[in-house]
């Protein structure tokens, strides 16, 4: 195989700061988010930022049909030169943030990875989350911060609105942590490589969860503040959260999944 990495260097010598361009070296890693992943012959990936290639030329190597969504052009039309022999490997120079993924691999499974940009991690992590696609599993890195946000239990100082968002619809799993030096440039800060797997059934019928992730986020718009604080606007707030067993001094980050929806469901009973 060829080296991307080396390869990019001669021609850009840098990355593009404005659009979190860390590329990771280190070759055990690259093949153990692979594995992770699960990606195979006849299985269809979704790449989001694939960067100079290195981890996608790893998922072209399986025999997987990959989809490699990159917004730099410039990218975009390096891949396109460098990889354009694999026939089961698309470069589609588009943002993430507005891509139609359901369209990508209509009615059929999908493997969701990528080593996110971290100013963009969370909003990309939920559109593929609620792309509509269907996802067989997804593995992204997160800045080592945002992981362990997104993975948080209750009553935990870093509990928050995403994290009942993954926890509700996934099964999580911490693949690895990964040192800055892995990356060229150096990363700087510490990386976690998260793999999610769809729960097999969801608490809430699907017409409502788009609700149901709004109020997750009220819920914890100041997250010190008790709930009945962040939902004061609403009607009969006090006689509401007694009826879900909670008290005028309960916080967000005191909620499992569970407890969320029934207070979201007395709220809307």
């Amino acid at each position: 195989m060829i080296n991307l990495l080396d390869a990019f260097k001669k021609e850009a010598r840098f990355t593009k700061k404005a659009l979190g361009q860390h590329f990771l070296t280190n070759g055990h890693i690259l093949n153990e988010i692979v594995a992770a992943s699960g990606a195979s012959s006849g299985e269809n990936v979704i790449e989001i930022g694939p960067g100079c290639g290195v981890l996608t030329q790893l998922f072209a190597e399986t025999g997987a049909n990959v989809k490699a969504v990159e917004i730099d052009a410039d990218l975009a039309e390096f891949l396109g030169r460098y990889l354009f022999y694999y026939r089961n490997l698309s470069i589609i120079n588009e943002d993430a943030l507005t891509a139609r993924f359901a369209d990508f691999f209509p009615g059929k499974p999908v493997i969701f990875a990528g080593n996110l940009p971290y100013n963009l991690s969370v909003k990309l992590f939920e559109r593929a989350a609620l792309s509509g696609a269907e996802i067989k599993t997804m593995v992204f890195m997160f800045q080592k911060e945002v992981a362990d946000r997104i993975a948080a239990k209750p009553n935990s100082k870093i509990y928050s609105s995403v994290s009942v968002f993954a926890s509700y619809l996934f099964e999580i799993e911490k693949i690895r942590d990964i040192g800055g030096g892995n990356f060229w440039p150096n990363a700087g800060v510490m990386s976690t490589v998260l793999k999610f797997t769809p729960k097999s059934a969801r608490l809430l019928p699907e017409n409502e969860e788009k609700d149901f992730f709004a109020f997750l986020r009220k819920a914890f718009v100041q997250k010190r503040k008790t709930l009945k604080n962040n939902l004061r606007d609403i009607k009969n707030i006090d006689d509401i959260l007694l009826s879900s067993n909670l008290t005028l001094k309960t916080r967000a980050e005191e909620l499992s999944p569970e407890r969320f929806i029934k207070l979201f469901r007395n709220l809307n009973a």
